[in-house]
């Protein structure tokens, strides 16, 4: 486990240039000029022929394309930056609003073994504290982990166990909102009361009746 602290200046702008056109191009954003202009505006006026020169970017038809090692690194610093958010967010109780910019800061500086490690640590989180999807690692596609994971699947728990939501991973945001009013919001202490043959939860002396799908979908701390 090491953490990258070798890295100058350009291999910074670097990474970070490739990770905004990593998220524009998964956005389905390709227009060369529009996503060099944000590249331009959020790292500096040069970054965009270092890329060019280093073969990190082509351009085809005034549409930008990510060479194979703009792809990874892009990719990479992407993974590192939406760990660290949930690490800071689930188990060292950073406010989310300030998350963001400290993960700026770190997501450099995280070597692949222990941005896998992070995530294992995590449980192989789907998506950063914003809702954005985080890439996989090779932790996630082998399913296996060196060390116990403290961020789990509320299914994955015992009867009895009290512990904190950390966040749900869902794409209905009306039974997100649906969640909520009932009080499972992060941060929310929870008991699990039940697994068969639905799940019974507690929260704020309310019992909530959930079914083994929606119990995979939200993710808990130890």
């Amino acid at each position: 486990m090491t953490i990258n602290s070798h890295k100058t200046k350009e291999n910074i702008d670097i990474e970070e240039a490739l990770g905004v056109i990593w998220t524009s191009i998964q956005r389905g954003q390709t227009d060369f000029d529009e996503v060099t202009k944000t590249v331009k505006e959020g790292v500096n006026e040069t970054i965009t022929d270092t890329l060019l020169t280093k073969k990190f970017i082509v351009k085809e038809d005034n549409k930008i394309i990510l060479t194979e090692a703009g792809e990874l690194l892009g990719k990479q610093l992407t993974r590192r930056h939406r760990l660290t958010e949930r690490l800071l967010a689930d188990v060292l109780d950073f406010d989310r609003q300030s998350i963001e910019k400290i993960a700026c800061n770190l997501e450099h500086n995280l070597s692949t073994d222990l941005a896998d490690s992070i995530c294992t640590l995590l449980g192989h989180p789907k998506q950063c504290p914003h809702g954005n999807p985080i890439p996989e690692g090779n932790c996630c596609r082998k399913a296996s982990s060196k060390v116990e994971s403290i961020v789990v699947p509320l299914s994955h728990l015992e009867i009895g166990a009290t512990v904190k939501l950390s966040y749900i991973v869902t794409a209905n945001h009306n039974y997100i909102h649906k969640l909520l009013s009932l009080g499972l919001v992060p941060g929310a202490t929870i008991k699990l009361h039940q697994k068969f043959p639905t799940y019974i939860v507690k929260s704020n002396e309310i019992q909530i009746a959930l079914d083994a799908e929606v119990a995979n979908l939200i993710y808990v701390r130890k």
